[in-house]
């Protein structure tokens, strides 16, 4: 996210949260891990904000803001299966995520797609389910159809580590290691906004990162910060990290 559209989307959820406190209830579609990072920091007398996704563990996440201590309201999320011929379709996060952006859909009415070996789960808005359900009738041209899933599913994420010895926990330093990048590509990387650190967008290559750290870089993905150990011969420490797969 922009540094501009960072401050328009706070002052909008600043907003709801106000209207919150004086009665009214609001609904978001789905906001990603930095927008949820950034509900955390809102506070208002009289008002709360709770969040679901469809899926236990889900990255994508409806809010509502309501007054407090009002029961919780639905969070009106519907979950699908894709029924799909294997034998003649391959399906990747990419290419179900493009499908459904075909349709004209906004990527907020989309939650959580997710893989679980050969079955193929997303979560939308039920504001758009019928449109979906009607629309989406093919894959690549491979025709597919949908089932919607009633018990309520944990996605379950692999964690790959690998050992890493790097000169220092600076930011641009890890990603360049993590990424096998050269340090101006990660300095690239950093400088376009492209990197964030525990879901905020962190411009700052010389940051230094610690143990427990989030490091989410666009289209690359999650980076897991685990044990720092101690140094080795030539003073270079070795750290661990943890790939999302």
């Amino acid at each position: 996210m922009e540094a501009r559209e960072i401050e328009f989307f706070k002052k909008q959820m600043e907003s709801n949260l106000h209207k919150a406190s004086m009665g009214t209830v609001t609904l978001t579609n789905f906001l990603d891990a930095t927008k949820l990072a950034h509900l955390e920091k809102l506070k208002e007398p009289f008002a709360e904000i709770v969040t679901d996704g469809g899926f236990e563990n889900a990255e994508h996440q409806r809010a509502i803001f309501k007054p407090e201590g009002l029961a919780i309201q639905t969070f009106k999320i519907k979950i699908y299966e894709i029924i799909y011929p294997k034998r003649y379709l391959e399906l990747t996060h990419r290419k179900v995520l493009g499908s459904l952006m075909g349709l004209g859909i906004k990527r907020d009415s989309i939650g959580d797609i997710w893989m679980d070996g050969t079955s193929v789960y997303f979560a939308c808005t039920e504001e758009i389910a019928s449109y979906i359900i009607a629309s989406y009738k093919t894959i690549s041209g491979i025709p597919i159809e949908l089932k919607e899933v009633q018990e309520r599913l944990t996605i379950e994420r692999e964690l790959r580590e690998e050992n890493h010895i790097v000169s220092s926990m600076r930011l641009d330093v890890i990603l360049a290691s993590a990424y096998k990048l050269s340090r101006a590509e990660a300095l690239e990387r950093i400088a376009e906004g492209a990197v964030s650190l525990n879901h905020m967008v962190c411009l700052n290559s010389s940051k230094l990162v610690a143990e427990d750290d989030i490091i989410s870089v666009r289209h690359k993905g999650r980076i897991y910060v685990g044990r720092i150990g101690g140094k080795t011969k030539s003073g270079r420490l070795n750290v661990k990290l943890g790939f999302l797969s």
